[in-house]
């Protein structure tokens, strides 16, 4: 198998049961309406008649009230894991068999809560007619005591009556409905009316399973002939029936090979070993101890799944056997300190329970990492060697890595072309604990193979492995000479991307748009398969005016799709009465992909035209949209150095097909009330640009001139994502012309340690210049907040703590805090600096760490270039 993303998000993971009861709803009809002797149904003890309309008060968040399990108590159970509380969102497969209610944004008031753990189907009728139905090859089958088949699309509009298990143990009645099903006929579109809420029409109506950015589909559910108690148990049933949801357990079982075969009790059981396997239900006992992100391999002893070999899988130990009731044996708990981790096998894994016995065929073994095994994986879609650029310029790659951990940590660089296949090279590395790796002048980084022998150059992209968490950032620097030391023209530094995922979003496409001073903007985007197979991705390009432009690629194993002179991609039409095309773009693929979209601003009208300047900015996951999002900077007529002046403009994406409003609010850095605060509406898979927006240009102004400063909160009724554009321009006014620009992605608040891999003052750059950086943050409490601000040199040894108090909804700039400039330097016979950073917030905070290059050696000197980067949480 490839080796899978195995997770666990009760928010994201759904199934419900759906359970016709034969015996008492249907006076002894073994299917729903069809005519026949009773049936025993095995497994299934006795229900409650109940009445077809719910009782006064009801209503799904009494129905579906939050109920934690208690964990036993155990030295292996720590409660307070990171991991655990800031999930990866690598990708969505199944924590609970029956999954989590998801309320919507129509409740917003109402927390996500579990879903009953059975529903039991009373009636199915349509268009007023009752229908019988069963289930065949996970599709709905009925017909109309007198009258036509049902199949497929027919079951639209269909019209359900349903009794739930609450969480309490009670039954209650609710009515439901069929609302679509999709082309294959195997997925059905299932929606629950709410009777407390039934005033507010359609609004009252929610789908029994949660669908996700990263797989809109999941509002789908599948029916099984099978029935799944709380202790996680398989039944198969004649007349019951489960409806699970795509992001289930059991769909990712189905998906794997684990089918429902009828009649074969091996098949059988092996599906629910599986159901254990993917929950990490080390217990057998409904108890899910695994968490998103976490990779796992499998393979069983029936050929079904087949364990991955090769250098390119990660290096998983052992991590369990497992049959129908739990794992057997174990080697490692799948994530330590999970607060389920007891119950279960004492026992290590043997060589007899590793061999997985053919005499024994419900078994299936896992692999998964643990401390010290080389899986933690973050990727970087671009690597650069003497790769020609307009003007005469030349592309390079250099990669910086922090180890914030306090023991060493093991890192490997595996570079592959951008055609896939072999690696061009790897470098293994060792970093000390809180100690940094540089690739720039490393001779084993300089000495990776040239993709294109020809002419000494080569183009692909980095995979990192490292054994504990790190943080990485890929700087790729503009040359002028052939040289990886040759004078720097431009560089642009982003993090590794750490979230491969099956939907991605950015926020610009750009084709032939105008730019002051006769330029025109471009977008380029780089889409990395880090699989070993072959994947397929829909390019999707929208219009700010509601247009779409789709085409499809494949990626092949390892390899990369690069759009530079695509010509679907350049063939997007102009946006109308404009010269060029705007949009953003969306990528959707049928494995977890990365991606980064490089926005050039080119000294002419066409895509290979020189370049003037440019930003890499990584994808966004479908995870990462958010209803809370902020900007680090509102700039407009900032003065900078010389006659430049600052400016930020924001856009803001809408990914979803409903409609989403927004409210933008500008902070001030002093905190107080708001400078101005503002709705927008955003159409479906529309944006929001506030260049030249009256509301964005009309924010009271902070300073002389007209000049105002501070940063942004977004908040949203449905998840978005957006893009901050800081731009520096040689000028006073909107129009002036463009110097240099940087987009920053909006980003959630965070209240974990955050980490940025550089510090740097007055480090050398080349030809009189110097490298500054200095971090910006912003507290978006309603309190004044005091963090800790460690700086760090390259080998691990304390530079620095700080410790500012941000005041209430405002920010701190360390270019202006005289204790940031006091800091000593690294180098004091130079009298400069080279490190990393550490942010410990005690509430959620945003952090941008601004990077720019003068050309002197003051913190003063005119500015050459500028970058900004989002600091990272310590662990990925």
């Amino acid at each position: 198998m490839s080796v899978c993303a195995v997770i666990a998000s009760g928010a994201a993971c759904t199934a419900v049961d759906v359970d016709v009861d034969v015996e008492e709803t249907l006076a002894g009809e073994s299917e729903l309406g069809a005519k026949s002797a009773p049936v025993e149904v095995v497994g299934v003890p006795p229900l409650t008649v109940i009445p077809l309309a719910p009782p006064p008060g009801t209503s799904l968040a009494a129905c579906t009230r939050p109920r934690l399990k208690q964990a036993d108590p155990s030295v292996d159970s720590p409660t307070a894991d990171p991991m655990i509380q800031s999930p990866n969102h690598r990708s969505r497969n199944g924590i609970e068999l029956h999954g989590r209610w998801d309320p919507g944004s129509s409740y917003d008031e109402l927390e996500p809560s579990e879903v009953p753990t059975r529903f039991r189907l009373a009636e199915i009728t349509k268009d007023g007619r009752r229908v019988g139905a069963r289930v065949e090859k996970g599709k709905l089958i009925g017909s109309f005591d007198e009258g036509p088949r049902l199949a497929d699309a027919d079951w639209t509009g269909a019209e359900l009556k349903v009794d739930l298990r609450c969480v309490d143990g009670d039954w209650q009645t609710f009515p439901a409905r069929i609302h679509g099903v999709s082309a294959t006929g195997n997925g059905y579109d299932v929606e629950i009316q709410d009777p407390a809420r039934a005033e507010l029409g359609e609004a009252s109506w929610r789908p029994a399973c949660r669908a996700t950015l990263e797989v809109p589909e999941a509002s789908l559910a599948t029916p099984f002939a099978e029935v799944w108690d709380e202790r996680g148990i398989r039944t198969p049933s004649t007349g019951y029936f489960t409806f699970a949801c795509a992001t289930s357990a059991i769909i990712k079982c189905d998906r794997m090979g684990y089918i429902d075969v009828p009649d074969d009790g091996d098949a059988q059981r092996l599906r629910q070993t599986c159901t254990r396997m993917v929950r990490a239900d080390f217990s057998g006992r409904d108890r899910s101890a695994t968490a998103e992100g976490t990779l796992v391999d499998v393979e069983d002893n029936r050929g079904i799944q087949v364990r991955e070999q090769g250098d390119h899988v990660p290096e998983l130990p052992l991590e369990a056997v497992w049959s129908p009731d739990g794992a057997i044996c174990r080697n490692h708990w799948r994530i330590a300190g999970h607060p389920y981790n007891h119950g279960g096998p004492p026992a290590t894994c043997s060589a007899e329970d590793a061999a997985l016995d053919p005499s024994r065929p419900h078994l299936i073994r896992s692999w998964s990492c643990r401390p010290g095994s080389m899986c933690e994986r973050q990727y970087s879609s671009v690597f650069l060697k003497n790769w020609p650029a307009p003007g005469g310029l030349t592309q390079w790659s250099n990669v910086t890595v922090v180890n914030p951990n306090a023991t060493e940590a093991t890192v490997k660089l595996t570079v592959f072309p951008t055609g896939g296949g072999a690696p061009l090279g790897a470098v293994l590395i060792t970093i000390p604990a809180s100690g940094v790796y540089s690739s720039y002048g490393d001779p084993r980084w300089n000495a990776i193979d040239d993709g294109d022998l020809m002419s000494d150059r080569a183009s692909g992209w980095i995979a990192l492995a490292s054994d504990k968490p790190v943080v990485a950032t890929h700087r790729t620097s503009l040359r002028a000479g052939s040289t990886w030391d040759a004078p720097a023209r431009l560089v642009e530094d982003e993090p590794f991307l750490t979230s491969p995922s099956r939907r991605l979003f950015s926020s610009h496409y750009l084709k032939r748009w105008p730019a002051a001073g006769g330029r025109t903007q471009w977008s380029n985007v780089v889409v990395n398969n880090p699989a070993t197979k072959q994947v397929s991705i829909t390019v999707r390009i929208h219009g700010f005016d509601g247009s779409l432009h789709e085409f499809d690629r494949a990626l092949p194993a390892r390899g990369v799709w690069n759009s530079y002179g695509d010509s679907d991609w350049l063939a997007v039409p102009d946006t109308p009465t404009k010269t060029g095309a705007l949009g953003w773009v969306e990528i959707k693929a049928d494995e977890p992909v990365v991606a980064t979209n490089r926005v050039v601003h080119r000294d002419g009208s066409t895509y290979d035209a020189p370049v003037a300047l440019l930003d890499d900015v990584g994808f966004a996951g479908a995870t990462s949209a958010a209803k809370e999002l902020a900007a680090s900077s509102f700039l407009r007529n900032v003065p900078a150095t010389g006659t430049l002046t600052q400016w930020s403009s924001l856009i803001v994406n809408n990914p979803h097909r409903e409609q989403v409003t927004i409210t933008v609010t500008v902070h001030s850095n002093d905190g107080g009330g708001p400078l101005r605060s503002f709705t927008k509406i955003i159409p479906s898979f529309g944006a929001w640009n506030a260049y030249g927006d009256p509301d964005w240009t009309s924010v009271p102004a902070t300073g002389g001139g007209g000049r105002s400063e501070g940063w942004v909160e977004i908040s949203a009724d449905l998840p978005v994502f957006g893009a901050n554009r800081v731009i520096l321009r040689d000028g006073a006014t909107l129009s002036s012309p463009v110097v240099l620009f940087s987009d920053e992605p909006l980003v959630a608040p965070s209240s974990d340690s955050l980490v940025s891999g550089l510090y740097i003052k007055s480090w050398p750059g080349g030809e009189g210049l110097t490298q500054w950086s200095a971090p910006v943050v912003n507290n978006p409490s309603e309190q004044p907040v005091t963090m800790r601000v460690q700086v760090w040199t390259t080998g691990g040894t304390p530079l620095g703590e700080l410790t500012p108090t941000i005041p209430a909804k405002g920010s701190w700039d360390a270019a202006s805090d005289l204790d940031w400039v006091a800091l000593p330097h690294t180098d004091g016979a130079n009298l400069r600096s080279l490190g990393w950073m550490t942010l410990i917030p005690s509430t959620p905070l945003i952090a941008t760490n601004r990077l720019t290059l003068r050309k002197g050696t003051t913190a003063d000197a005119p500015i050459v270039l500028h970058d900004a980067t989002p600091f990272v949480p310590a662990r990925n």
